[in-house]
């Protein structure tokens, strides 16, 4: 691996580690039905950039999986209610 490419990934990984922690607050104040339709979409951009990944070959579904889990995991239990979270 070449050093340019080490430095780009080393800030990839920096850039979302920030994000993951900021995205907190911002997600807080979204509104929850806001949040769960951003979850689903996450969700589905994971299962079809697998499928595509897996049933194509193409590596750009790789990118597209790995962008739709991590949607996914960041909106993942911000859509509950307080009154939801109690039972």
């Amino acid at each position: 691996m070449q050093l340019t490419s080490f430095l780009i990934l080393i800030g990839i990984l920096i850039a979302m580690v920030l994000l993951y922690r900021f995205a907190d607050r911002w997600i807080k104040k979204m509104d929850p039905a806001t949040v769960k339709k951003a979850n689903r979409a996450g969700f589905i951009v994971g299962v079809a950039g697998g499928a595509g990944w897996y049933l194509l070959h193409y590596s750009a579904f790789m990118l597209i999986t790995i962008i739709g889990v991590i949607i996914y995991f960041l909106f993942y239990g911000y859509d509950r209610t307080e009154g939801d979270k109690e039972s």
